[in-house]
């Protein structure tokens, strides 16, 4: 003689997935990331969170939610990366989780010797630029304002060697605005 059968009925949830827009990134020393998160599958109520790996970068940390922001420094004159590990949930259930990597390109800084200099009428500037935090590939541009003063043009280089001529009867100026470049990553350093 047999018992009283039951039911038992099992719900199986699905497992979200997640992608990410974009899939890499490379920033800027002192940029934001600007990941987007979502779902491909139509998995109700999805949710992200991450984890992440810092190398040569500060600034990058585990979270949650639908979009990583974060303003990472590259902390030495080499590129360094930030490995965010992103898990898709829903109901319990974890899906399979992506990597994203942000590549983070340090930024260069200019130094100019002299930074500031007097010539004569006629006599030509001789600025020398340089990097002094090792971030390799440094290249400069310049532009400038001139006030009482001509032949004082923008252009690209490692030193500024241009002739000035004083247009009155008082001294002029030629202001400078040099932006060191590496890796298409710009600063604008004011004189």
């Amino acid at each position: 003689m047999s018992g009283t059968p039951i039911t038992v009925i099992v719900t199986v949830n699905p497992l979200p997935d997640v992608v990410a827009s974009p899939n890499a990134e490379t920033i800027c020393s002192g940029g934001t990331t600007n990941i987007a998160l979502s779902t491909t599958n139509g998995v109700a109520g999805a949710t992200y969170s991450w984890t992440v790996v810092q190398s040569n970068v500060s600034g990058a940390t585990a979270g949650f939610g639908t979009s990583i922001n974060q303003t990472l420094t590259a902390t030495t004159s080499s590129s360094g990366t930030a490995t965010y590990t992103i898990t898709p949930a829903s109901s319990g259930c974890n899906g399979t989780p992506i990597i994203v990597v942000v590549t983070v390109t340090p930024t260069p800084n200019v130094v100019a010797l002299p930074a500031s200099q007097t010539i004569c009428s006629g006599s030509n500037t001789n600025i020398a630029l340089s990097t002094t935090n090792g971030v390799a590939g440094a290249t400069y541009s310049w532009t400038v304002v001139q006030s009482g003063v001509s032949g004082a043009t923008s252009d690209t280089g490692t030193t500024i060697n241009q002739t000035l001529t004083a247009t009155g009867s008082v001294a002029g100026t030629a202001t400078y605005t040099i932006t060191p470049t590496a890796g298409g990553c710009p600063v604008p350093r004011l004189p």
